[in-house]
C-alpha cells in the first residue's frame, strides 16, 4: 500500500467536492461564495459569544468546570456517532465520487483508506461546530493552562471514537459481503446506526447522572471513557499522547485489514409496492417515492426513534415525523424519468401536485403507527394536529429546495446544502413567529400565505427547468 496514492486520492475527493459544490447553482457566483463564507463565520462567532456568555453566567468563578468537562468527555461518543451517521448515510450513495478513482492505479484498500481519511476530515469539521464553542469558551474562562484538559477530554476521544466507528463499519461491511447482503447495506447500515444511537443516548444520560452524583458526594469518577484525561492527570500529557498515537496506529491497521478488497455497488431501490399502480400518474410518483433509497433511510430513522421514545417513556408529540419531510429534497430529481416519458407529460402544476401528494401519502402511511404510539403514551390528539401542519409546510419547502438546488447523483454534498438551507428557512420562520408571539389564528394565516408563495415559486421553477430542458434537446 502506497502512501502517495492515498494522499492523491484524498486530494482528489476534496477537489471534486469543492468544485461540484462551489461551482453549481447560486454558489457558482463568487459574491455568493463570499457571502456564504461570511455568514458561516459570523454564525460560528455568534455561537461562541452565546456559549461564553452562558458559561460565564452559570460556571464562572465555580469549581464546576472539571465535572462539566467530564460530562462532555462522556458525551463525545454520542455526538461523534451522530456526525458519523450523517456522513455515512450521505456517502452510501457517493458512487460517482468513488468512480473517480476506479481508473487510477490504486487498490481498493488504498481507495478505502483515502476515503476514510476524507470522511474523517468531514466529521472533524462537523465536530468543530459541536465542541468548538465549548472549548474556546472554557479556555477563555479558565486560562490557557486549561487547553491540555480540553485536548485530552474532547479532541483525543473524538479522534479515537471516529477510528473505532470506522473499523466497526468495515467489519460490518465484510460481514455483509460474506452473507451476500452487501448490496442491501443502504437499508441495513442506517438501521444499525439508528440502533446504536438509541442505545448510546440513555447510556450517556446515565453516565452524566453518575458524574453529577460523584461530584456532589466528593467521589472520583472512574471510567474507560476518561482514559486520556486520567492518564494526563496521573502521568502527564506525554503519556496520554503516546497511548493515543499507539491506539490510533493499531486501529488504522485494523481499518486497512478490514477494508473489503472489492467495491460492491449499492442496490438502488427496494420493491415495497406492486408495479401495477404505475398505470396512474399519482401511482407512478408514489411508486418512485416508496422505492427510493432516501425514503427507506428516513422511514428507518423515524420508526427507530419512535420505538426508542416508547421504550424510554419519552412523552412528546410525534415531531420525529418531520424527518420524513426532508426527503422531499430528492422528490423532484428522483421523479425526473417520469416527466421525460411522453405518456406522462403533463403541465407543471399537475406534476407538482403529484410530487406533493405522493409525499403526503408516504407521510400518512408512516404517521399512522407513529401517532398511535404517541397516543398510547398519553399524548392528546390536539397536540398532534400542529405536527401535521408543520410537516405539510416542511414538505412544500423541501420540495422547493429540491427544485432550486437539485441534488446530483453521487454527490452527497449538494443534498447537504439543500437540506441545510431547508432547515434554516423552516427554523427562521418558526422562530420569527415565536418572537412576535402572534395569536394561533394569525400564525396559521401567515403560514398559509408563506406556503402559497412556496407553491407558486415551485411551479414557476418547474416550468423554467422544463423549458431549459426542451431548449437543450432542441439544440
Amino acid at each position: 500500500m502506497r502512501l502517495e496514492s492515498i494522499v492523491l486520492l484524498f486530494r482528489l475527493f476534496w477537489t471534486f467536492i469543492l468544485r461540484r459544490v462551489l461551482g453549481r447553482g447560486l454558489l457558482a457566483s463568487r459574491m455568493m461564495r463570499i457571502t456564504g463564507a461570511f455568514i458561516v463565520i459570523i454564525g460560528f462567532a455568534g455561537f461562541n459569544v452565546l456559549s461564553y456568555t452562558v458559561m460565564r453566567q452559570y460556571l464562572g468563578g465555580t469549581d464546576l468546570f472539571e465535572p462539566v468537562l467530564a460530562i462532555a468527555n462522556v458525551s463525545v461518543g454520542f455526538w461523534v456517532l451522530i456526525a458519523y451517521t450523517l456522513i455515512r448515510v450521505l456517502f452510501l450513495k457517493a458512487d460517482e465520487l468513488l468512480k473517480l478513482s476506479f481508473n487510477l492505479p490504486a487498490t481498493n484498500k488504498e481507495r478505502t483508506l483515502a476515503f476514510a481519511l476524507f470522511e474523517a476530515s468531514v466529521v472533524a469539521v462537523i465536530t468543530v461546530f459541536v465542541f468548538g464553542a465549548f472549548s474556546i469558551s472554557t479556555v477563555l474562562l479558565e486560562g490557557p493552562a486549561f487547553i491540555t484538559n480540553i485536548v485530552v477530554s474532547i479532541w483525543l476521544p473524538v479522534a479515537s471514537m471516529y477510528l473505532l466507528l470506522s473499523v466497526a463499519y468495515y467489519l460490518l461491511e465484510r460481514g455483509l459481503i460474506v452473507m451476500r447482503l452487501a448490496r442491501l447495506r443502504g437499508l441495513l447500515v442506517p438501521m444499525i446506526l439508528a440502533l446504536g444511537l438509541s442505545v448510546l443516548f440513555p447510556y450517556t444520560n446515565e453516565q452524566t447522572a453518575v458524574i453529577a452524583e460523584s461530584f456532589i458526594e466528593g467521589r472520583d469518577y472512574v471510567s474507560p471513557l476518561l482514559v486520556y484525561s486520567m492518564l494526563e492527570k496521573n502521568f502527564g500529557l506525554w503519556l496520554a499522547v503516546l497511548i493515543f498515537a499507539a491506539a490510533s496506529t493499531a486501529i488504522v491497521a485494523g481499518i486497512v485489514a478490514a477494508a473489503p478488497r472489492a467495491y460492491v455497488p449499492l442496490r438502488r431501490f427496494i420493491v415495497v409496492l406492486p408495479s401495477r399502480i404505475a398505470t396512474w400518474r399519482l401511482g407512478a410518483y408514489t411508486l418512485v417515492l416508496f422505492r427510493s433509497f432516501e425514503t427507506l433511510v428516513a422511514v428507518i430513522f423515524v420508526f427507530a426513534f419512535a420505538l426508542f421514545a416508547w421504550l424510554q417513556h419519552i412523552i412528546l408529540p410525534p415531531y420525529v415525523l418531520a424527518l420524513i419531510t426532508f426527503q422531499g429534497v430528492y422528490a423532484y430529481v428522483n421523479s425526473e424519468p417520469l416527466r421525460r416519458m411522453s405518456a406522462l407529460r403533463f403541465s407543471a402544476w399537475k406534476n407538482y401536485l403529484s410530487i406533493v401528494c405522493s409525499q403526503l401519502i408516504l407521510w400518512v402511511t408512516v404517521a399512522i403507527p407513529v401517532v398511535a404510539v404517541s397516543l398510547a403514551q398519553g399524548i392528546e390528539v390536539s397536540a398532534c394536529l400542529p405536527v401535521a401542519g408543520f410537516c405539510l409546510s416542511n414538505i412544500l419547502i423541501s420540495t422547493l429546495i429540491g427544485i432550486a438546488f437539485p441534488p446530483e447523483k453521487g454527490n452527497p454534498f449538494t443534498v447537504l446544502v439543500g437540506a441545510v438551507l431547508a432547515i434554516i428557512i423552516i427554523l427562521t420562520i418558526a422562530l420569527g413567529l415565536n418572537v412576535f408571539n402572534l395569536k394561533p389564528v394569525v400564525s396559521a394565516v401567515v403560514y398559509s400565505v408563506l406556503n402559497i408563495l412556496v407553491v407558486m415559486y415551485s411551479i414557476l421553477g418547474m416550468r423554467r427547468m422544463e423549458r431549459i430542458q426542451r431548449h437543450e434537446v432542441a439544440s
